[in-house]
């Protein structure tokens, strides 16, 4: 009889990257992750059938899997993949230049001569390298070298395995050809494609059970209520309180809804995002039919008495009160996770799977020793995804000899969660603590004051739309309505907050606050809601060349320039606030340029805004036939339209109440708003931002993310801003 019984838990998850407002993936993290760890994990397990485990796939995970697989989906870095070198605009050659090195240099670049070659080129910190001076000095086999490189190198070993062409690919190394670019794209959406088909089949021969979490992965507990914060950290400072039960009752809910149109099977169990409960939280679960759950070892020691014995507690399931009723759960062993997680790749295979393995016998052996009833019951859970990347062949030796030991030791048995928790014996837990996996409380969401700020604009505009929607006959259509609590649900999310602060960092930081900003943002729009000022400029604070809306200068004069689309005198935009969008692209990728810069500034009765072509005033003309100025202010947003030709010819702008302002294009752009007409008075704040349209279509914004956000100035604006 075994003397452990092993339950392996492989979260696999992404945050939605769609932008609300297009449906474009900004990011290719789903696509890439699906070539490695999710093709790679069930080819693993299909070639050893005695290995059972449980394996979690989230439904935004899910959602985004299916629309890469129909062809629904693109992303930005696989749009500029697609292109032939001698196609892509400086912009594009410079976003390739700064990401497509996006991958662990040790495992994946340094291996390839060619591949480490061109890093060196590039450089190592991206941040101190000319990016524009050297996207003109690589040549065009050398980018396109990089693009095969780079999407090649997030193949795991299932997918190079299984193709031989890959495999000739990854031997050939360098010169490669447009064929060869297509080969290694086919062979993504090809493996993308049949990703869910592995797993569900693997679910329906009995090996793997699958399950699921909360559909936008938010740390359920604080959508119920932030407040819930403080029963772990009595100290910690707190937005204003966001408790919307109805939206958690939703996430659950809809994740099961997801899995079994994903899997064709209902989900049993649930793996909260982060491993974050609370006894609000294990109620709405079990309300709704989930049977089992999980979480880390600190929320079971802090649900115990003081004392309790870790050895006794961890190693067995446990009844959880759940409102009224129970949940089964298991709690992870948060050592023997994190060796996979964090440590064993620095280690080899054989030697990490005997270390494995032999903390395993161990546990069982003390088990044994107190006489304890059955085998003891050990959970290691853990992400199933980022840690392959840092392992030697992307994690295949090692789990071949962990998965060869575990099948051959007659005291290891290897169950999925609802076999580990079918058996539930002795006193149950009254009352769970309410904490996640990270120091057993909710710090990394809600401990910094940039989390804060995306609670409390994620929780006015919440307000704002239950507001709306209690209100009779208001007008507006249940599917623009149910758009917005859609995107509210998705900025919900706990990425975006993961992020928020100083704990963790990424290359993306701007990125992943522009997402969770347009949810917020576009959640509002659609139901025409006043914006929630905190959405409206960056929440992450970056160094300042990655920081997208913050313009390089801000207005400091009062200004009263001629509206006639040409530079009437060198001084007359001097003193007003400049944004430059091409010095702040980053991993963004876009078409052609419209603008080069915007120029703004103000009066006492007026804004002011002009933009310079990024080319020549007739290939603007081109481009885009209207620009549309975006004030949002504390009472709503108003939008007013310009037609635009290079031709000086002075024009009237449109908004709802009429005409409004006036615009000439002869050189430049030059536009100017009444503040009245922008529902404006002195010392109002308000946040602007340009659209460049071409009929109904938006080409370009300024600021490519967020907002400019200004005071409409008073008597005192020049004395405060005076300077020698």
């Amino acid at each position: 009889m075994a003397r452990v019984r092993l339950a392996f838990l492989w979260h696999m998850h992404q945050p939605l990257y769609a932008e609300p407002d297009t449906g474009d993936f900004l990011l290719p993290w789903v696509r890439l992750h699906a070539t490695r760890a999710y093709y790679d994990m069930a080819w693993m397990l299909e070639r050893h059938p005695a290995i059972r485990c449980t394996v979690n796939f989230t439904p935004v995970l899910m959602e985004q899997l299916e629309a890469y697989s129909r062809g629904e989906a693109t992303d930005r870095f696989l749009e500029v993949s697609r292109k032939l070198p001698g196609e892509l605009l400086p912009e594009e050659r410079q976003a390739i230049l700064r990401s497509f090195f996006m991958v662990d240099w040790e495992r994946s670049i340094r291996p390839i001569p060619r591949y480490w070659e061109l890093l060196q080129k590039r450089g190592r910190d991206v941040r101190s390298v000319d990016l524009v001076r050297l996207s003109r000095e690589f040549s065009d086999a050398e980018i396109a070298d990089l693009q095969v490189l780079f999407n090649l190198a997030w193949f795991g070993f299932g997918a190079i395995d299984d193709d031989p062409v890959l495999r000739d690919l990854v031997k050939k190394g360098r010169l490669f050809t447009p064929g060869d670019l297509d080969c290694v794209l086919e062979a993504q959406r090809r493996v993308v494609g049949q990703v869910a088909q592995r797993w569900r089949g693997l679910a329906e021969r009995g090996q793997v059970e699958l399950s699921t979490t909360p559909y936008y992965h938010p740390i359920l507990p604080l959508v119920c209520d932030t407040d819930a914060a403080r029963r772990a950290l009595p100290d910690l400072p707190l937005p204003p309180r966001f408790a919307w039960p109805e939206d958690a009752r939703w996430h659950v809910r809809e994740a099961l809804a997801s899995h079994e149109r994903h899997f064709g099977r209902p989900a049993l169990g649930m793996w909260p995002a982060e491993g974050a409960v609370s006894p609000e939280a294990l109620e709405i679960m079990a309300g709704e039919g989930v049977r089992w759950a999980a979480s880390d070892e600190g929320v079971l020691l802090r649900s115990l008495p003081h004392g309790a014995s870790r050895l006794d507690a961890l190693y067995r399931p446990w009844r959880v009160g759940a409102g009224s009723g129970e949940l089964a759960m298991l709690f992870r062993d948060r050592g023997l996770s994190d060796l996979i997680g964090f440590s064993y790749a620095r280690s080899g295979a054989a030697e990490a799977a005997a270390d494995f393995t032999s903390h395993l016998a161990a546990i069982g052996e003390g088990w044994e020793d107190e006489g304890r009833p059955g085998p003891a019951t050990v959970g290691v859970f853990l992400d199933g995804e980022n840690p392959w990347e840092h392992f030697p062949g992307s994690g295949r030796d090692f789990l071949e000899e962990l998965y060869r030991r575990l099948a051959a030791s007659p005291e290891l048995e290897t169950v999925t969660l609802s076999e580990a928790t079918a058996e539930v014996g002795g006193p149950a837990i009254e009352h769970i603590h309410s904490g996640s996996w990270i120091e057993a409380s909710y710090r990394i969401w809600m401990g910094h004051e940039e989390d804060r700020r995306a609670w409390t604009a994620l929780g006015r505009a919440r307000d704002a739309l239950a507001r709306l929607e209690v209100v009779p006959n208001s007008g507006v259509p249940e599917r623009d309505l149910a758009r917005a609590r859609r995107h509210l649900y998705a900025a919900e999310g706990s990425d975006w907050y993961w992020w928020y602060g100083d704990d963790f960092h990424t290359e993306l930081a701007v990125e992943f606050d522009a997402l969770f900003r347009s949810l917020v943002v576009t959640a509002c729009q659609v139901v025409h809601l006043p914006l929630p000022i905190e959405a409206l400029e960056p929440i992450k604070h970056v160094r300042a060349a990655r920081v997208e809306e913050r313009p390089l200068r801000e207005p400091t004069y009062l200004i009263t320039p001629t509206i006639d689309g040409r530079e009437t005198t060198y001084f007359e935009w001097q003193g007003g606030g400049l944004y430059r969008p091409e010095q702040v692209r980053g991993a963004m990728f876009s078409g052609a340029q419209a603008f080069r810069a915007m120029r703004y500034g103000f009066d006492m009765e007026n804004l002011y805004v002009r933009l310079d072509p990024a080319e020549t005033a007739q290939r603007t003309g081109e481009l885009c036939s209207a620009v549309r100025v975006d004030a949002v202010t504390a009472g709503g947003q108003v939008l007013v339209d310009f037609d635009v030709a290079p031709d000086g010819v002075a024009r009237r702008g449109r908004s709802r109440g009429g005409e409004v302002g006036r615009c000439a294009f002869a050189r430049v752009v030059e536009a100017a708003v009444p503040f009245a007409s922008l529902g404006l008075v002195r010392g109002d704040r308000f946040a602007l931002a340009i659209r460049v349209l071409r009929g109904d279509v938006e080409l370009e914004r300024l600021p490519r993310l967020g907002y400019v956000t200004l005071t409409v100035p008073d008597e005192n604006f020049e004395r405060v801003h005076w300077r020698v």
